[in-house]
C-alpha cells in the first residue's frame, strides 16, 4: 500500500519472524514442519539462516520441509504465512501497525480504526489483484458488546449492509428467517462443537464412562432444542462435514438403556458414588449446555455443575481439576490435520492411543490425497468410539444482506473486493 513491490523475501522474513522466540507468537508451532523451525523456535539455535525458507530472487520463495507434510499447502491459508513489510517493521517497530504507518497489501488499506467501535478502509489503488466490485471504503462496527436487539436494530434501520449472527444467538435464526426471508444466508463453518473429556482422570479414565455419557446426549434434539435446527447435529466424527475426510454417521448413536448398563459396568450404577463434576464453561453457553446436564441427571443419575466465566478465563483456569470441557474448535486451515493432529485435543485430554497416533503419522507423510483422507477417517472413527470428546454440532455461519449487497459476500466469506452495491 505504499507503492513498494511485494516480494518473496517478504515472506521469508514473516516466516522467520514468527518463529523468532523473542516475539512470542502464538502461532509458531503451525510453521514447525519447516526444516529447522522448531529448534529456532526453542532456542536450540540462534541461526534464522536454519530454517526451511529463503527467497532466492523477488519472485521465488523455496521452502524445505522436515519431512514431507501433506497438509502443508493447506496451512498457508493461515494468517502465520502471510507476508509482512520487513522494511516498515525495521524502520518503526511496534509501531508500524499504527494508523498512518501501517503497510498492508491486500484490496483496501486501514484509514481509521476506533477501537471496540469501528475501523474503516478504504480501496487500495496499488492492489495487483482482481477487484470485481465497486466498494470505495469499507466501514466494520464492532456490536460485540451490543445486546442482540440493539444490534438487530442498526440492521433494520439501514446502518448496516450486513449482520453477523452470533452462534451462541443461533437459537433466534429462525425468527429472523422467517422475518427477512430474502435477507437470510447461511453457509457451513470449519468448526465442531463438542466435549472433552480428560481420560487420565478418575472418572474418566474407563472408556465406559465416557461412551455412556456420550450416549446419553441425543444431538439432533439437542441440535433442534438448543440452536432451533440452525446448526448441523454432530452425527459424524470430530472432523466437521465442511472439511475433507469427514464421515457422517460414525458417531455414538443415543442409546440411554447401553449408556445405564455401561456406567453400572464401571462400577456406577444409577449414578451412585459417581463423583461431582465441576467445569468451567463460557457464560453465553450455560443455556445451551443445561440441556447435557439434565439429561446426565434424568437418564444416568450424575450431577455436573457448570460455573460460567469470560472466555478468556474459562480456558485460563482449564487445570488438573477441571475433567470436562465444553468447546468449539475452528480450523486455522482446512484440512482434518488440523482436527485430529494439531489440535488441543490431546495435549488437554491426556489420551493416548497408539492406532490412532500411527494413522496420524501416516495421515500426514502421505502426498496421495485420496489416501490421507481414508487414514483420516479411520483415526476419527477410533476418537469418537473411545469417547475421548463427543461431538455435538457442525458450525454454520449466519448473517442478514441487505438485498442491495450482492455475492459473494452474502454466501461464504468477506470476499470485500467482489462485493457490488447496488444503487438504493
Amino acid at each position: 500500500s505504499d507503492g513498494r513491490p511485494l516480494t518473496a523475501g517478504d515472506f521469508e522474513y514473516a516466516w522467520k519472524r514468527e518463529l523468532n522466540p523473542a516475539n512470542e507468537s502464538p502461532n509458531a508451532e503451525l510453521l514447525y514442519d519447516l526444516k529447522g523451525a522448531r529448534a529456532f523456535h526453542l532456542g536450540e539455535t540462534s541461526d534464522p539462516n536454519q530454517v526451511g525458507v529463503k527467497a532466492i530472487d523477488q519472485l521465488t520463495l523455496v521452502v524445505d520441509l522436515e519431512e514431507p507434510a501433506g497438509y502443508f499447502l493447506s496451512l498457508l491459508a493461515h494468517e502465520c504465512a502471510f507476508a509482512v513489510p520487513r522494511h516498515a517493521i525495521e524502520k518503526l517497530g511496534l509501531d508500524w501497525t499504527a494508523i498512518g504507518n501501517i503497510v498492508s497489501n491486500g484490496p483496501f488499506r486501514l484509514e481509521s480504526w476506533h477501537p471496540d467501535k469501528s475501523l474503516i478502509m478504504v480501496r487500495n489503488e496499488l492492489y495487483q489483484g482482481i477487484f470485481q466490485g465497486n466498494v470505495q471504503q469499507l466501514e466494520l462496527t464492532d456490536v460485540s458488546r451490543m445486546e442482540p436487539l440493539d444490534r438487530l436494530a442498526l440492521y433494520e434501520a439501514d446502518q448496516l449492509d450486513a449482520l453477523i449472527i452470533p452462534s451462541i444467538y443461533v437459537k433466534d435464526i429462525n425468527q429472523l428467517r422467517n422475518k427477512y426471508p430474502g435477507e437470510y444466508f447461511t453457509s457451513p463453518r470449519m468448526s465442531v462443537e463438542h466435549l472433552k473429556f480428560k481420560t487420565d482422570r478418575v472418572p474418566f479414565d474407563d472408556w465406559r464412562v465416557r461412551v455412556a455419557l456420550a450416549m446419553a446426549i441425543d444431538v439432533e434434539e439437542y441440535a433442534r432444542i438448543e440452536t432451533g435446527g440452525a446448526d448441523l447435529p454432530a452425527t459424524g466424527g470430530f472432523i466437521p462435514s465442511s472439511i475433507p475426510g469427514h464421515s457422517p454417521g460414525i458417531g455414538l448413536p443415543y442409546d440411554p438403556e447401553r449408556a445405564c448398563l455401561l456406567l453400572a459396568e464401571a462400577g456406577y450404577p444409577d449414578g451412585h458414588d459417581f463423583p461431582e463434576i465441576r467445569s468451567l464453561i463460557f457464560d453465553p453457553w450455560i443455556s445451551r449446555f443445561e440441556y447435557i446436564k439434565q439429561r446426565w441427571r434424568e437418564l444416568l443419575g450424575v450431577k455436573i455443575i457448570w460455573e460460567a466465566r469470560d472466555r478468556i478465563s474459562s480456558y485460563q483456569s482449564r487445570n488438573d481439576a477441571i475433567l470436562l470441557v465444553p468447546d468449539n474448535w475452528v480450523a486455522d486451515y482446512p484440512d482434518p490435520d488440523n482436527f485430529l493432529r494439531t489440535g488441543i485435543l490431546q495435549k488437554w485430554t491426556g489420551w493416548h492411543n497408539p492406532a490412532y497416533e500411527s494413522l496420524l503419522e501416516q495421515a500426514k507423510h502421505s502426498l496421495d490425497q485420496s489416501k490421507r483422507m481414508d487414514l483420516y477417517r479411520e483415526a476419527d472413527k477410533i476418537l469418537v468410539e473411545q469417547a475421548v470428546v463427543k461431538p455435538l454440532r457442525y458450525g454454520r455461519s449466519h448473517r442478514l444482506v441487505k438485498p442491495w449487497v450482492k455475492t459473494p459476500l452474502s454466501v461464504t466469506k468477506n470476499d470485500f473486493k467482489d462485493v457490488i452495491i447496488e444503487p438504493h
